[in-house]
């Protein structure tokens, strides 16, 4: 995966217009919320960029805290090309060879629009249309939304940033037409009037129209006669959303049991790898500068220990791996280690990402070896300069009995794609055809289970009865925990796959040091197979079983005391219709309970409940096939089928800032959690009823890393 990518200057309009669905709302938001649910809309900006080979940054982006996005974004799939960003592409034209290319120098000002109005999607540049096409579902944006400008989204995987200076942006609620918009001017009024502008004058980051609370400044992002100046490497300006109630000004530090954390920076794409008995994970720090590969061991998914740095970026400055070392695998052949990693370096005139290849005899001491660098053939990958060639997973191909890599790539047809090379000997590589059907993949894991092959990558997953494929998603969910937990990868340690990844941070707060690409460790997850093609996520038995201290349980005499609840117990369980039933609990825990609902009950455990109601809640609501995970701000939904006519399982870790949810041991929805350090749990019943048949609540003891 990459940190980010390059930088950029000139002067962009680009108006969006949306309209569909209203997202679902947490019960956190505020009725009188100064952000209205908005269909057909428009996004306007002013931008110098530094220069046209930048990739992947917006000018203006409005999210929606969770994971759905629409913004103004420059080179991401093409270079030089202004998109539509969305949300997994879900809205932007992705064939866009007929779109011209930027020429614009860094003092020219260039103008740009984007219209989205019902499915139509109209581009114009300097008020002349540049592109058009139809979507299949529009997307609205209301309450909680926020923000961003220079930062592609919130939860963008490559943090990439836009590096320039805006002069001046917008939002209108209304669908601004050709003519209006060729009538815009930066610093001026318009009619319409917009529902939010920035302009800069002040020497601050607020909304003139005082729909979006001010925004915060983040990285080196700072303003100086009359714009926003953005160097492209973790600098944007973010507001929150009007709803989201402020976290404290500092996040106590909470020294987590099941997560690791490093002493500096933060902890990004892990790299797991099992050998005799020891669990490694590799892994990039991010918030540190240039890019190492980390190193720490375990031998019971807890208790972690740091090991001397793998691989640093000491190679030529202006050579493959002089700037970062980022994503790939480790293996081993006859006695001896092998990594395979992602140099990255603007300045390398080979490439800009390049397959670079270190071997060890012990797993400790690494030896480069750049005279095997891979780069793309040309023939079945395109090899320019900017081209994605990055994250190689190798894996022993037991059937063809040879070594396969899977690696993201951009084709030679232009449509993306996993790229795949084989090799007998780990030295040479054969590129052949990329896998059809398969997504495009960052960080990804091509492994088997039983007879199916299952491909991770960032925070999705596909499978195949053959490695070669088709490759399809499963029909109920394709997603192992997203968005909270992203780049996964996993080890097979002869039983189990183990399966990490890293936890966001939401770069509107802080959790330790500034929110950075990468956070903590989540807890370890055993993955295993599900019906049509699925992967199952569990807790791992090892950190179920440091909970040692019960502290609540239902079948103790006396039983627990309720706070405020008309619920009863009958027998062993606890039974209710009416809105809640709560308990007094430490701040970090367990808790496992066993519930029964009927088919139309919405169901929701509260974690950290507030006197006022505002709490993390996990909500079922078996008839949707549904679970969410809300907040301040955040309101995570994801698939989650049950069956009623059994008891349900919850399992929830409430550590820090981080809660991590798990279903029937099968389904998992994680988060950060800023505003509340403490607080109730408690049992609510929206609709129907619910039988809690068991409820345990445990603690751990501390760990030495945060």
């Amino acid at each position: 995966m990459i940190l980010s990518r390059i930088r950029g200057t000139f002067i962009v309009t680009i108006a969006v217009a949306l309209g569909g669905i209203t997202l679902g709302q947490s019960t956190e938001f505020a009725e009188a919320d100064g952000i209205p649910t908005i269909s057909d809309k428009t996004l306007v900006a002013w931008v110098y960029l530094d220069n046209l080979t930048q990739r992947g940054g917006s000018v203006l982006t409005i999210d929606d805290q969770q994971t759905h996005f629409d913004g103004i974004v420059f080179g991401e799939l093409s270079p030089g090309k202004w998109m539509a960003g969305s949300d997994g592409f879900t809205r932007t034209h992705q064939d866009q060879q007929a779109y011209p290319a930027e020429t614009a120098d860094p003092k020219t000002p260039v103008e740009i629009a984007i219209v989205y109005s019902g499915r139509q999607i109209i581009v114009y540049r300097n008020a002349r249309e540049y592109s058009r096409h139809q979507i299949d579902e529009p997307r609205s944006f209301g309450p909680g939304s926020a923000v961003v400008i220079g930062l592609r989204h919130l939860l963008a995987g490559d943090r990439a940033c836009i590096a320039g200076s805006v002069d001046d942006a917008r939002i209108y609620d209304v669908a601004l037409t050709a003519e209006q918009i060729a009538a815009l001017q930066p610093k001026r009024p318009s009619d319409p009037s917009p529902l939010a502008w920035w302009t800069f004058d002040d020497g601050a980051a607020t909304d003139r129209m005082g729909c979006f609370p001010p925004g915060r400044l983040v990285g080196k992002a700072h303003i100086a006669n009359g714009r926003l100046y953005l160097d492209g490497h973790e600098s944007f300006m973010v507001t929150p959303g009007s709803a989201v109630p402020e976290p404290p000004a500092t996040v106590p530090e909470y020294p987590s049991p099941i997560h690791y954390r490093p002493d500096k920076g933060v902890f990004a794409d892990p790299i797991p790898f099992f050998w005799k008995g020891e669990y490694h994970v590799f892994y990039l720090q991010g918030g540190v500068g240039k890019v190492p590969w980390k190193h720490i061991v375990s031998t019971d998914l807890v208790h972690w220990r740091d090991l001397p740095d793998a691989l640093l970026p000491d190679g030529d400055p202006n050579g493959p791996d002089g700037e970062h070392i980022f994503t790939g695998s480790a293996i081993e052949k006859n006695g001896v280690f092998h990594i395979f990693y992602t140099g990255f370096n603007p300045r390398n005139p080979v490439g800009e990402q390049c397959i670079m290849h270190a071997t060890s005899p012990d797993l400790i001491t690494w030896t480069k070896h750049p005279e095997d660098l891979i780069r793309p053939d040309g023939v079945h990958y395109k090899n320019h300069h900017n081209c994605d060639w990055r994250d190689a997973d190798v894996t022993w191909n037991e059937a063809e009995q040879q070594y396969w890599m899977v690696m993201c790539s951009d084709t030679a047809q232009g449509d993306g794609g996993v790229g795949l090379l084989t090799s007998k000997d780990l030295k040479h590589w054969q590129q052949e055809p990329s896998l059809k059907g398969a997504d495009q993949q960052e960080c990804p894991d091509l492994f088997r289970i039983g007879d199916t092959w299952y491909l991770i990558g960032g925070d999705h997953y596909s499978y195949a009865k053959s490695p070669r494929g088709p490759w399809r998603k499963p029909s109920i969910s394709n997603t192992i925990d997203r968005p909270g937990v992203y780049a996964g990868k996993r080890m097979f340690d002869g039983k189990r796959h183990i399966w990490v990844g890293w936890v966001w941070e939401i770069p509107t707060h802080r959790d330790g040091e500034a929110a950075a690409w990468g956070g903590s460790q989540s807890l370890p997850r055993e993955l295993y197979a599900g019906p049509g093609g699925q992967l199952y996520c569990k807790p791992a038995s090892e950190i179920v079983a440091l909970y040692g201290q019960t502290l609540l349980d239902l079948s103790r005499k006396p039983k627990p005391v309720l706070s405020g609840a008309e619920w009863r117990y009958d027998g062993g369980a606890l039974v209710g219709s009416s809105p809640s039933a709560a308990f007094d609990v430490p701040p970090n825990y367990m808790l496992e309970c066993e519930v029964r609902l009927e088919a139309k009950s919405v169901f929701s455990l509260a974690m950290r409940r507030q006197s006022d109601g505002r709490a993390y809640r996990l909500t079922l609501i078996p008839e949707n096939a549904q679970a969410t995970l809300s907040g301040p701000g955040f309101n995570y939904q994801r698939p989650c089928p049950v069956d009623v006519s059994k008891p349900i399982k919850l399992q929830v870790f409430v550590q820090g800032t981080i809660i991590e949810c798990f279903i029937n041991d099968q389904y998992a929805i994680t988060s950060r959690a800023y505003n509340f350090q403490k607080g109730q749990v408690a049992f609510e019943i929206a609709q129907g009823t619910a039988r809690v048949e068991s409820l345990q609540v445990k603690t751990a003891p501390q760990a030495a890393h945060r």
